[in-house]
């Protein structure tokens, strides 16, 4: 099924604080590096949602520092005003360094991601791309779908995650 990797990505707080939530922070692995600007830095580990030694044990994480001057103009110039720091960040690291994936559990952001050429993967995604890696069953896969419902604070509906178990299984069919 691959070697398991995807390409590196941008990350903001939502994906980390989900797949944590329901015991899935390793699936971040799957990308061979993961950006992490301040502002998401700050919302995970500076709020107390994920120990500091959670993140730094993953192996690919890249903290970066930005300068807010740069990073407000970049929002200006692309309409992303209504956004938090974190998610403003993010946007502007994937233009910065020439990443085009994002991983966003906010709609707004994966509609300005989309604007802006980045492709957006939710925690829902990244469960998803854990077993199309082989590095879950599909019966850990659709496990760990409804504990994004049923356990994470993530705001989903019950019908998104049985959509998402659905094509799961039609692809196993296939």
């Amino acid at each position: 099924m691959g070697n398991g990797k995807l390409k590196p990505a941008v990350v903001d707080a939502g994906p980390i604080i989900h797949l944590k939530e329901i015991g899935c922070l390793s699936y971040l692995q799957l990308f061979p590096t993961l950006h992490i600007p301040d502002a998401v830095w700050s919302e995970t580990v500076g709020h107390g949602r994920v120990l500091k030694e959670e993140l730094t044990r993953l192996d690919n994480i890249q903290h970066h520092t930005l300068n807010n001057l740069d990073v407000e103009r970049f929002i200006k110039d692309n309409g992303c005003e209504d956004l938090d720091a974190g998610e403003r960040e993010c946007l502007y690291l994937c233009r910065e360094i020439r990443v085009p994936l994002i991983l966003t559990d906010d709609l707004a952001v994966r509609d300005a991601a989309k604007q802006l050429n980045i492709a957006p993967i939710g925690s829902l995604g990244v469960v998803v791309k854990a077993y199309h890696a082989g590095k879950i069953s599909l019966v850990e896969a659709e496990r760990r779908l409804n504990d994004l419902y049923d356990v994470s604070s993530l705001f989903v509906t019950k019908a998104i995650v049985e959509l998402a178990i659905e094509q799961l299984r039609m692809q196993v069919k296939a």
